[in-house]
Order: C-alpha cells, then structure tokens, then sequence
C-alpha cells in the first residue's frame, strides 16, 4: 500500500509514512530551490522572472509517529497547455509499487501492480493506462456486458455495484484513455487519487462482501456447535 507522496510545498502534513507503515502527521524540517538555482530562500525565486521555465525543489519531512524522514522533490514547469504544472517525487525512501488484495481477481491484481511500478518510477501515462486495464478486468470478472469499456462500467449498476464506485471506475477510464489517446499529461497526485478510488472499488466491490461471508460462516459455525454440544 502506498499514497500520494508529501508536497514539499507544505509546511505539515498527513499521509502514510513509507517508513514506519502508519497513517501519521508529517512536519517539513526544510526545504530549498536545488536547480536550475540552489535557493534557501523560496521567495527569492521571483527574483528570476521567467528566465527559467523549470525549477526544481525538495523537502525533509519527519513523520511525528516514528520520527524518521521521507525526502521527496517537487518539478514545477509550464506545459504544453500553458498551464502550470507540479510533479511530486518521493526520492528517499523509495516508493513501492501500488498492489491490491488478495480477494481481488487475480488478472486485475497483476494489471495494477503494473501500474503501480510505473506509477512508482514516475511513468504517469503508462501507470494511467495499466490502471485502466485493471478496471476492464474487474468488469469482465463481474459479468458486465456491453461493447465499449464505458458500457461496461454502467452495466456494474445492474450487478450491484453502487453508482458513486462506478463512477469512480470511469474516472479511471477517462484517466486511461486521456493518456493514451490523447497525450495528455496527469500529475503524479491525480494518478494517485485515480489508482485510490480503485482501491476503495475493490475494497467495497470485494473485500466487504468477503468478510461479511466470513461473519456469516463465524456465526453458523458458533450455532452448529452450540447445538452439538446440547443435551
């Protein structure tokens, strides 16, 4: 399991620390400018204009759980669309690759941990397109019928899946197909927030449905033996 790396924009922080494994709260301990200028001061970078279209900048945070740090780095740069877009990197400890639970389907697990390594080495539209493919396994797990993988995904409300996690599938549709047909360029963050809402997907679509068996069958176990052991 893995979340969206710390931005070293922010002075604190609440995330999942790669060090200790725990959900805890971060605090930056420092931060500069390391290219094209080395920079303590951040505010000095508007001493530049815009003779640099990139500049680069990392982070210390410390995890107030286990108080180890996490390194991680920020590119900032204009794109093709004239927008301005950030790029987060967790540098130190390495980030590992994404995975799903064992109560998923096999084919879907192995999709997304495809896409977790590219997600991982910072290969955002390969990642996209991986996560899409994991999706489209979940829809032929289930049974879903239709022509096209939007199809698909709606046919998921007939075979009891709730609306709000189909509608996060073709979140990850869109992600993927953006990607790869059209070129489009996602930040490392909203990769993240699409291969999470597959992770919630999976965790209502299987693991809930799971343990509510196994509660079921815990239950009727007690029962049976209950009435074994009666005179």
């Amino acid at each position: 399991m893995t979340s969206k790396p710390l931005n070293p924009r922010r002075a604190s922080a609440a995330g999942y620390c790669p060090n200790c494994r725990t959900y805890s709260n971060f605090q930056r301990l420092q931060v500069e400018y390391v290219w094209p200028r080395h920079l303590h001061d951040l505010r000095e970078v508007a001493n530049y204009g815009d003779k640099y279209k990139r500049w680069v900048m990392e982070s210390v945070h410390e995890c107030q759980y286990c108080r180890k740090t996490v390194l991680t780095q920020l590119v900032e740069w204009h794109g093709k669309d004239g927008r301005s877009l950030e790029e987060v990197r967790q540098i130190w400890p390495m980030r590992e690759a994404r995975e799903l639970v064992d109560s998923a389907p096999a084919a879907m697990r192995d999709l997304f941990l495809e896409g977790g390594r590219c997600e991982a080495a910072g290969a955002y539209r390969a990642a996209g397109a991986m996560y899409r493919a994991a999706v489209e396994e979940l829809c032929r797990d289930r049974g879903a019928a239709g022509k096209t993988l939007y199809d698909k995904i709606e046919d998921l409300v007939n075979r009891g899946v709730t609306r709000e996690v189909v509608d996060d599938l073709h979140e990850a549709r869109s992600l993927g197909n953006w990607s790869l047909h059209d070129g489009l360029e996602f930040s490392a963050e909203e990769v993240a927030d699409v291969a999470e809402l597959i992770t919630e997907a999976v965790h209502i679509v299987y693991v809930e449905p799971a343990e509510r068996k196994k509660m079921r069958e815990a239950r009727k176990a007690r029962r049976d033996a209950f009435k074994a052991g009666a005179p």
